[in-house]
Parts: structure tokens; sequence; C-alpha cells
């Protein structure tokens, strides 16, 4: 048997990196499958999506405010722009299932896949689902959940799913010794990785940056600042530069190989970061993002506080006494690290690719649509 799929998620890494994962797993199930994707040129997905081996179509696609404006009239412009060309790619390419894992960059290729008869599948990272989502649920085959309490949010989709958030396998098969020699890190160096999202978060950047020249020499701390915050980090250490035991990062683009080799994550709450700190099981600190849908983020993170796999510091409360705080201590109690990596492994759902596969290859035969 083999399919053909075509896939969008786009904007942000939470949306693009799932997508590779479920793209990874249909071609372990189906080396002959064909899959492609379709994004923005401008969005992370135009640079992640063709390091991970898969082709890129570009199509046009805005987020839609939520009041009336200018920006509204642009933005549905190029959602029907960006309709028309998945239209078109659809004849070409014809299509056995599109697959959506969220953000604006879906709605286009979901939309035009609901005029064009092909079945949809739908991928909700987060507690709160996000607009496109929800919007384009009702006409979907299935939509696959990470949260079972998401459901109440799909009550008029046709069929709703708990898969939990897929990870790429290589977050489940990195080791932290084979991590550190990758990295150089000496035995006894305390390893903090800091990542924003693939954005940035200037709360977490910022931070980092006050609390490095203040940590004991065996600290070495990595920041992952994010492609829209990196520019702006380099005009503020330019004058003072960067203590020896910092390294600033636009972009990782093996984010696994830091993530395994750290003694401590401090990070926001993506609902993809905490699957791929659950894979690897890795403690950490985490800083919701205040303003995320539905206050997501922070839910997310309770998952995690209340079964003492991280710490959780408000986004309001972050400042470098309340980060060194949490983080010296730490640097001495491996014991606690150990418990808290501990209950971050209890929280991986370890086959949320292979169910969402499964939900693939149902809904093509239901259409009888495999050769």
């Amino acid at each position: 048997m083999s399919i053909r799929v075509l896939i969008a998620g786009g904007g942000t890494s939470g949306h693009v990196n799932p997508a590779l994962a479920i793209a990874e797993a249909i071609r372990r199930r189906d080396p002959d499958s064909v899959i492609e994707f379709c994004g923005t040129e401008r969005g992370i997905e135009s640079d992640i999506v063709p390091r991970g081996g898969f082709v890129l179509h570009p199509i046009r696609a805005r987020g839609i405010p939520t009041r009336p404006s200018v920006k509204m009239i642009r933005a549905f412009r190029d959602m029907w722009a960006g309709r028309r060309s998945c239209i078109a790619l659809i004849r070409d390419f014809h299509p056995d299932i599109v697959i959506g894992t969220g953000g604006y960059v879906c709605t286009p290729l979901v939309s035009a896949a609901n005029k064009m008869k092909v079945p949809v599948l739908l991928h909700e990272q987060n507690a709160f689902p996000g607009r496109s989502n929800r919007m384009m649920s009702r006409k979907a085959a299935v939509v696959c959940t990470s949260f079972e309490d998401a459901a109440d949010y799909f009550s008029k989709a046709r069929s709703v799913v708990f898969t939990g958030n897929p990870v790429r396998r290589i977050f489940f098969q990195m080791e932290r010794e084979t991590a550190r020699r990758e990295l150089g890190l000496a035995e006894d160096t305390f390893f903090l990785f800091a990542m924003g999202g693939s954005l940035g978060a200037r709360t977490v950047n910022q931070s980092i940056l006050a609390i490095a020249r203040n940590m004991p020499k065996r600290v070495k701390i990595v920041l992952s600042a994010g492609k829209q915050q990196f520019a702006e980090l380099s005009r503020v250490i330019t004058g003072d530069g960067i203590p020896d035991n910092l390294e600033i990062r636009e972009y990782i683009y093996n984010p696994e190989v830091y993530m395994a080799a750290a003694d401590l994550i401090l990070s926001r709450a993506g609902a993809i970061t905490c699957a791929e700190i659950a894979a690897l099981g890795v403690p950490s600190i985490m800083i919701p993002y205040p303003f995320a849908a539905g206050d997501h983020q922070t839910f997310n993170a309770r998952s995690f506080e209340k079964r003492g796999a991280c710490v959780i510091i408000k986004d309001e409360d972050v400042s470098a006494e309340s980060l060194l705080s949490r983080i010296l201590p730490l640097t001495d109690d491996s014991e606690q690290l150990r418990r808290m990596g501990r209950a971050a492994s209890a929280l991986a759902v370890r086959d949320a690719d292979e169910r969402i596969v499964d939900q693939v290859f149902q809904t093509v035969l239901k259409k009888g649509q495999i050769t």
C-alpha cells in the first residue's frame, strides 16, 4: 500500500515539528508514501521542512487579526490566494489525505481540501485549541488531540481521538552521555539550556543574560534566543559583551542534542516543548507565556508541576533574583534533578505518532483510496 499526503502546519516550530514527526511516522509505515508540505516563504517552515527532507510548496497565508483592520483585509486576501494555490496543487498532486497541524498556514490547504472532497485529519497540540483548528474541525474526517479535555472544544467534529503530541523519534533515542560528548561538555559541567521557542521570548532572554555572570564557573549556559529576538539581544550585549560561560544562538536545528545533554532546561511551556522534555526525561523550569490563547501554556506547565517534573515561574515574577534562587540550589542537588527527570519521563506518550498514523490509514481506507 502507498498513500499520497499533503501536510500544512507552520508559523512556529510548535506546529512544524509535529507535522514532521507525523510525516516521518507515515514514511516508516509506508516507505513508498509520497509526502509533501505547504507553507509560507517567510515562516519558519520554509527552513525547517526542507531540512527535514521534504518538499515545501510555497503558498500565501497570514494570521487573521481578531479586530477589523487593514491587516484583516490583507489576511483574508492572502488566505483566498493561498486557497486557490492549494486547489491547483491538489489537482496536480492527487493527495489521499490532507493533514493540518494548526496555525494560519493550515487554513488555505484545509479549506481547499474540503472543496475538493479530500479527507482531512487535524492534529491539535494544545489543551486550548487554536482558531484555525477550531474553525476547520467541523468538516474534518478526524481531529486528533493531545489533551483528553480538548475534545470539549470539538463538540461538532465528526470524530475526535486522543493521541498525544507526536515527537520525533530522535528525542526518544538520544542518550545523555552521547549528547554531552557531542557538545564537548566535561563531566563536572552543569549545563543549563535555555530556550524561548522558535521565535524567541524576551523574558527568558533578558533574564539569562542577567544571571550568567552570577553563576559558578562550572555552569555552562546555552541560550537559543529565537529568530525574532536575536537581533535585539545582539544589540543589548554589544556594549557589555557576552560572559565566558554563556553561548547565544539565534536558532538551534538539533535541539534534541542540547536538551538531552542538559542538567536543567529553562523554557516556555508550549505543548511540543513539554512533550520533548518528557520524551528526554529532563528536569525543567517553565515560564508559561502569559498571553497564550486560553492560557494553555500555564495548563501545560501545571501538568508537569503537580507530578514534580518542573518548577513554574510566572512571567510577571521573572527576574535575575527569582531565577538564581531556583537554579542555584539545583546545581548542587543531583538527587532532586533525578526525581524531576523521572517524573517528566513518566508523562511521555511514546506512541503518539503511531496513534495518529493509525487514524491516517483508517481515514484513507474508509474512502477506499489506497492503491
